[in-house]
């Protein structure tokens, strides 16, 4: 086989960068690439994919320079403890496989132990795989630092962790900003945490991510809490599956400043919980959020959704 470069065959899919990039294999011990096996080995230095690192632990240290980008390979990744995307600029990605399956990426990760990403720098990705939540713990954290992190076509999977509030998809704490949340599917079994929280955060998107939850009731899907302002959530979609309820998709209890949501093009299931729209009574302050054009699903039969309307 012909060496593989960043800018051969089908490897042109990685994102260009004047940075290195390395390679992981879920694993130690032996992995396929083009045909042919290979041993994956931190001794090796993960420069190309026939040469990978087994473990992501080390690709992430190794990637201290901006533009670095780490690839994992098709497979199953545990790293023992959060991945610290702590140098401005680089990239953790999967394989998309062609345009890629936001629902059911190639790649999946889970953390030993913590967060499985904590990013606390700037201008980071984080693209292609699944991610796999702990109880208790936040799947992504992003700090204050954290500003123009860029989350999509990742799978965020909130059903293998037992069920507790405490556990979250993606947390923003403190003043990021510019942080984008593109194609995005989280999927929760019931009263799990978040499925995004921002706090303090300024000129955050949430665009065309799917929120659905599969059993029991998921209280809030994206939470707004105080300081947070600009943040646009559009074209997304709240799903509740077989036995699943939303309480609240979206809740607005934290916020405190004028202005500081805006909800355009979203779409709500019926069966909510004690309420008729996606935004039930003191969710949201008058004048907090602005909303153009967002449905609730009606039933079999029905008119095709009710235009939702702000309750304060």
């Amino acid at each position: 086989m012909g060496f593989l470069t960043k800018y051969g065959t089908i490897w042109g899919q990685i994102p260009q960068t004047a940075g290195r990039v390395f390679w992981v294999a879920p694993g130690a011990g032996g992995y396929v690439v083009d045909g042919n096996t290979y041993s994956a080995s931190d001794d090796n230095d993960g420069l190309s994919p026939e040469r990978a690192f087994a473990t992501s632990d080390r690709g992430i240290n190794l990637a201290d320079q901006n533009g670095d980008v780490v690839v994992l390979l098709p497979g199953a990744h545990t790293s023992t403890a959060s991945l610290a995307m702590d140098t401005a600029g680089v990239t953790l990605t999967g394989l998309p496989g062609g345009k890629g399956n936001y629902k059911r990426p190639k790649t999946s990760l889970i953390s030993g132990s913590g967060e499985a990403i904590n990013v606390t720098a700037a201008n980071c990705e984080i693209a292609y795989l699944e991610i796999i939540a702990l109880t208790v713990l936040s799947s992504v954290d992003i700090s204050a630092a954290g500003h123009g992190t860029y989350v999509h076509d990742c799978k965020f999977e909130m059903t293998t962790a037992a069920v507790n509030t405490g556990t979250i998809g993606i947390e923003c704490l403190g003043a990021c900003q510019e942080v984008l949340i593109e194609n995005c599917s989280f999927v929760s079994d019931g009263a799990q945490g978040n499925a995004i929280l921002a706090t303090a955060s300024v000129s955050m998107e949430i665009t065309d991510c799917l929120f659905e939850v599969t059993t029991s009731s998921w209280a809030v899907g994206i939470l707004i809490g105080a300081a947070t302002a600009g943040c646009l959530i559009r074209r997304c979609a709240f799903i509740a599956s077989t036995a699943g309820i939303f309480a609240v998709p979206i809740d607005g209890t934290g916020s405190t400043l004028a202005g500081s949501v805006s909800v355009q093009d979203c779409r709500f299931p019926v069966s909510m919980t004690g309420i008729t729209l996606p935004f039930g009574d003191g969710v949201f302050a008058a004048g907090e959020i602005e909303m153009v054009e967002n449905y609730v699903a009606d039933v079999g039969g029905g008119a095709g959704g009710t235009l939702a309307a702000l309750i304060t």
